[in-house]
């Protein structure tokens, strides 16, 4: 008896700090990255914005029309570093939902990048991809605009490095005035291979080089340069979308344009939701935590959600309410949406 009364103590004294360990552990940090679910944002909406109601997607410069429905841009709620904290309790939490997104941070960042790095990196491209929604929702409504091109930096095996410097302004190739990305890639495709005569505007001064051609393992015809664009757009817009970054609201942005310059409705009083990236030719290009996407769109209540094709085969879990769309340029997405309820025979993402 004595034994085993000297021996309680120390067995509850163990068990207390046990529980303090597990409890101090539930919050410590972690070098995870957490993905969940997101806000969504109707573009169609009126927003307040410095104390005055605001269209969500104001355009100043051209006739604008009623709209209908709901265009709804989705996001992702993101915890941990560089930009924040997750805690254990956190990870344990997500790790135990249906469909969890916990990334080790040095997988998705760089070593040393800073959370003010990362939030400048995604303010940065939101701005770049409203530039981007503007010129393809024009471009699909005939409206002319001027896109100036502009050297950034050159592949490995560039053949243009050395010959080309940063900064330099393509202006032509082989004579024909370049006015946009779409058409220098197809000019380039134009010459089969052979040398380029580009001129360019250099320290204000116009140049001409002859730029050797190389082939890509996608059969493409290439000059090896990175190009950074500047718009000049017949008319103003204003996105009011605050605290959201990164350029996967490209889609979305360039439909609410179209919806609102055009007196028929994109929507036709449907709740849509969507993502991905745009290009000025209208290409929709993939973006990261669509799965978490989809489930905030579903939550929402919207019915369609259009999907870049190429994220298609991320989705595993798609709600009973909402049908996922595979998207691949802007004039898929207008079809689908065109398209009367029931009679959507397009690809989807399930």
């Amino acid at each position: 008896m004595d034994v085993q009364t000297k021996l309680r103590p120390r067995a509850k004294r163990a068990g207390v700090y046990l529980a303090v360990l597990v409890f101090i552990t539930l919050f410590i940090p972690t070098p995870y990255t957490i993905q969940s679910p997101g806000p969504t944002f109707d573009t169609l909406e009126q927003v307040e914005f410095d104390g005055e109601a605001h269209d969500m997607v104001e355009i100043d410069g051209a006739p604008t029309y009623p709209t209908e429905g709901r265009l709804d841009l989705t996001t992702i709620s993101v915890s941990g570093p560089p930009t924040s904290s997750s805690l254990m309790l956190e990870v344990l939490y997500h790790a135990v939902q249906p469909y969890p997104a916990i990334t080790p941070a040095q997988l998705i960042y760089p070593p040393d990048t800073t959370g003010d790095e990362v939030r400048s990196q995604n303010a940065e491209a939101m701005a770049d991809s409203q530039s981007w929604a503007v010129a393809a929702a024009l471009e699909h409504l005939d409206i002319d605009y001027q896109q100036r091109l502009f050297a950034l930096d050159f592949t490995e095996e560039s053949p243009a490095a050395g010959i080309l410097e940063p900064d330099d302004e393509i202006l032509s190739v082989n004579g024909t005035e370049i006015t946009g990305h779409a058409q220098l890639v197809n000019t380039i495709q134009e010459a089969q291979g052979q040398p380029v005569e580009l001129r360019v505007r250099r320290d204000d001064d116009e140049q001409t080089f002859t730029i050797p051609v190389t082939q890509g393992e996608d059969g493409t015809y290439q000059i090896g340069v990175y190009l950074d664009s500047e718009f000049e757009f017949p008319l103003d817009v204003d996105i009011h979308l605050q605290d959201v970054g990164g350029p996967s609201a490209g889609l979305i942005f360039s439909l609410a344009l179209i919806d609102r310059m055009t007196q028929e409705s994109v929507t036709e009083g449907e709740h849509i939701a969507g993502t991905g990236t745009i290009d000025p030719d209208g290409t929709v290009g993939p973006i990261g935590g669509i799965q978490q996407k989809v489930i905030a769109a579903a939550s929402e209540g919207a019915t369609i959600f259009l999907a870049p094709e190429r994220n298609c085969q991320e989705i595993t879990y798609v709600p009973a309410n909402i049908t996922v769309y595979s998207v691949d340029t802007l004039d898929t997405a207008l079809e689908i949406l065109d398209a009367p309820t029931g009679e959507r025979n397009y690809a989807t993402c399930s």
